[in-house]
């Protein structure tokens, strides 16, 4: 059978040893589901940068808000004027029977309020509505160091006139004082408050136009103006455009500083919405015109519109045109570079770009530009603006100095608070200003190219020795000498009021007492005053008018009877008057001395008048009450130093001989400027006519003026010419700021009435026109009645003997001078 071949497995391939199998790990449970720490991180993060926003927030808001409540001070040394007293401007509104809402009105819109039409909500506001004047009057600290709260003024006005509301008669009427300067200060500041109805609606609208168009409709920044400049800026590859609003600006202005810095771009941003949540749109354009810095004059910087309308024009801000409206808000982008006296042209092409834009706006006609553009700039080249009292502020400097370090005084926040009147100041400068131009132009020959005819006043509150005005020279910018204190020169027949007073007061005069009626002798005189030299004076007028009273002859200023009185009285007694006076530090005794051969100053010789007015009592002049460094601490202190150098009885006398001067002497041009208060004062020229005084005073209030040339030429003028009329310009227009009233007698005065040609009690015969009611001082009134008109007559302190010889006569003179 046959054998079959077994059938061949396939050939499998040897395969590799297999490895050995893992087991999978077992499972687990997955861990529940955690979001990422960073957005944890973020929030944090937002929460701390929300917290410290706020935080600076708060802050800047705090200080806006308590910058326009109260008007801080600034940190570098500053100089107040005296506040305010309202209530005293009150009373002599009552009394005069002015229209005195304005007068208020006026008072409270120099010192930066703004009237609003409902109740003031904040500081620095006021409103007049349904007969009653309401003030929110601001925060400021006293002299004392104390803080006066910002507090809320109501008057009730009663036909015009107002009352203190019955509501609220303890309340404090003082109005925070203002800023007169900075000490150690190189730059200065001018501005003027003028309220935004005041201010012309084509400066709003420039202003608006060429700045910040969206003004009414931002809330402080302007997201679309900022997008537009960056754009433009990035297109152009450089800083052509700016974004910032007016209430930036404002922000920039007030409370941050003037450099160009990240930090302070950021800080606008928060201080611009804070200025605009506390005040209103119309709030932030007053507070914006009135501050925004338009350019130097000199060291001067001006600020607001209604100053450089002034500054540039000539012109109140209520007066300007439309295109000078254009070139005032063309140059606040940059004051230097658009200045409109030495870049011109460029001025001009600036005010041509916001006449368009108020053109493009609607805020002018097509026919308004056309008209506008062609008109050429017109800019006061001899304009200039002065510092506010810088007479007085530089010599208040010079007197601090020497106990004050002045250039370390910033770091303290030193304040000083003055008795400077800023009414009264803004009365002087002007009066200075007018009177002299007047004189200049009545003597043509007194205006010279090679030398400045000269001026200065200074007036100082009698009772308290402070200085309420100071004006040392024309122009500070062009003369730093201090004519006030500095300018020693012969005071003239300024003198003889002392002279006479020696006379009258018994506890000056070691022989007896003169009165106004005593009879004196204007007749020649000789005096050797040395083996070969003889001195033969005469009066101004060269003319001798016999027997005259004293009062006569003071209220004309003749010579001759007042070399009798001091050759009488003795030379070395009038010395001491004048030295009891602080007239003068060394006074020489020659015969001249009774018609003012004396040097002094302004103001050694207008205090010695206060002590006339006070009474008798000499209060040293002072410049400042206090200096009061950041904590409120008194650093320096000025204390009332007084004397008794006259009786109060003699002084009166005087004073009522002294009014005649005014009345029909040789100051009767003092009244010819409508000043028509109690006052009394005196004339002076010195030899030659070099220097023309007068120096004068009312109850509370003592004021001199002096005219010259630095260099002692002759003006040949005398002082009831050319002093008198500006004493009275500035006394007029001071009236405002001084209360009424008139000189009161002492109990030691008693009037008779009596007849001026013999000096004797008057009779119902005497002619009414000689009759008048003199002041004696008691026991030395007359005791006869006149014997030219029906009276007895007999010998007393007025009755002169003449039909005697040259001794008998010259006794008998001497026996009717003085008192029994």
């Amino acid at each position: 059978m046959p054998v079959k071949k077994a059938k061949k497995s396939p050939k499998r391939k040897a395969s590799r040893p297999k490895s050995p199998v893992r087991e999978a790990p077992p499972k687990t449970a997955e861990p529940p589901f955690r979001p990422r720490r960073w957005p944890r991180f973020f929030i944090l993060l937002g929460i701390i940068a929300t917290v410290i926003v706020t935080i600076i927030w708060r802050r800047i808001d705090s200080q806006v808000q308590r910058r326009l409540a109260s008007f801080e001070s600034p940190t570098i040394p500053v100089v107040y004027s005296a506040p305010l007293d309202l209530k005293s401007v009150i009373v002599r509104a009552h009394e005069e029977g002015g229209t005195s809402p304005n007068l208020l009105k006026d008072i409270l819109v120099d010192r930066r309020y703004t009237e609003v039409p409902s109740s003031p909500s904040r500081p620095g506001e006021f409103s007049l509505a349904n007969g009653t004047l309401t003030i929110y009057a601001r925060e400021f600290t006293t002299a004392t160091g104390s803080l006066t709260k910002a507090r809320r003024i109501t008057l009730a006005l009663d036909d015009g006139r107002e009352t203190l509301a019955q509501t609220s008669k303890s309340q404090r009427t003082l109005l925070e004082p203002q800023i007169i300067s900075y000490l150690g200060a190189q730059e200065m500041r001018a501005s003027r408050f003028v309220s935004l109805d005041r201010i012309p609606l084509s400066v709003q609208n420039a202003v608006i136009a060429i700045e910040d168009e969206r003004f009414f409709n931002h809330f402080g920044i302007d997201i679309f103006g900022i997008t537009r400049a960056l754009v433009r800026n990035i297109i152009a590859g450089r800083l052509v455009q700016g974004g910032s609003t007016l209430t930036q600006q404002l922000a920039k202005n007030l409370f941050l500083s003037p450099k160009k810095t990240i930090s302070r771009k950021l800080l606008e941003v928060p201080t611009a919405m804070s200025l605009e949540r506390h005040l209103s749109k119309n709030q932030l354009l007053e507070l914006y015109l009135n501050e925004v810095y338009l350019g130097q004059e000199g060291s001067i910087s001006i600020h607001g519109m209604p100053q450089a309308a002034t500054t540039l024009f000539g012109k109140n801000i209520a007066d300007i045109s439309v295109d000078e409206a254009a070139t005032l808000a063309g140059i606040i982008k940059a004051p230097s570079y658009y200045n409109p006296r030495k870049h011109p042209e460029r001025a001009k092409e600036r005010r041509d770009t916001a006449l368009g834009k108020m053109r493009d706006l609607g805020y002018i006609s097509a026919a308004e530009y056309s008209a506008a553009v062609k008109r050429p700039l017109r800019i006061a080249q001899q304009q200039e603006h002065r510092r506010i009292a810088q007479f007085f502020t530089s010599t208040l400097e010079a007197e601090l100095s020497q106990t004050i370090d002045i250039e370390n005084a910033p770091s303290t926040g030193l304040a000083v608070y003055t008795g400077l009147d800023l009414g009264m100041q803004r009365c002087a400068e002007e009066a200075i200003e007018r009177g002299v131009a007047s004189i200049e132009a009545a003597n043509p020959k007194l205006k010279r190219s090679d030398k400045q005819l000269q001026a200065a006043l200074v007036a100082i509150e009698p009772y308290s020795g402070l200085v309420r005005s100071w004006v040392g020279g024309r122009d500070f910018a062009e003369s730093q000498f201090n004519r006030v204190n500095l300018a020693n020169r012969q005071i003239g027949s300024t003198v003889k009021p002392f002279l006479y007073l020696t006379a009258l007061d018994s506890s000056l005069n070691s022989y007896k007492t003169a009165t106004a009626v005593s009879i004196l002798e204007d007749k020649p005189m000789e005096f050797q005053v040395s083996n070969r030299v003889a001195w033969t004076p005469e009066n101004y007028d060269h003319e001798f008018r016999g027997d005259v009273t004293l009062r006569y002859a003071l209220e004309n200023s003749l010579n001759m009877p007042a070399l009798y009185i001091a050759e009488r009285i003795g030379l070395s007694t009038l010395k001491r008057t004048l030295s009891a006076f602080k007239i003068a530090p060394n006074v020489q005794e020659v015969p001249s001395l009774a018609l003012g051969a004396l040097d002094s100053n302004l103001l050694r010789l207008t205090a010695a008048y206060g002590a006339l007015a006070n009474g008798g009592i000499y209060i040293q002049p002072r410049l400042f009450t206090a200096a009061v460094d950041g904590s409120g601490d008194r650093v320096a202190m000025s204390d009332i130093v007084e004397e008794r150098v006259a009786d109060e009885d003699a002084a009166f006398v005087l004073t009522t001989i002294l009014r005649g001067v005014l009345d029909r002497g040789t100051g009767t041009k003092a009244r010819s400027k409508g000043f028509t208060r109690p006052a009394a004062g005196k004339t002076g020229t010195s030899d030659n006519a070099r220097d023309a005084w007068f120096v004068g005073y009312t109850p509370t209030l003592v004021s001199g003026v002096w005219i010259g040339f630095d260099d002692n030429t002759p003006i040949n003028i005398t002082g009831g010419v050319a002093a008198a009329p500006i004493w009275g310009d500035f006394m007029k227009c001071s009236s405002p700021f001084l209360p009424l009233g008139d000189f009161s007698p002492p109990p030691g005065v008693v009037f008779t009435n009596v007849d001026v040609r013999t000096g004797q009690i008057a009779t119902p015969q005497c002619p009414r026109d000689q009759v008048i009611s003199e002041a004696f001082v008691k026991g030395t009134q007359p005791s006869a009645h006149c014997a030219e008109h029906g009276g007895e007559g007999s010998d007393h302190p007025g009755t002169a003997t003449t039909s005697t010889k040259r001794g008998d006569r010259q006794s008998g003179f001497w026996n009717s001078l003085f008192g029994r």
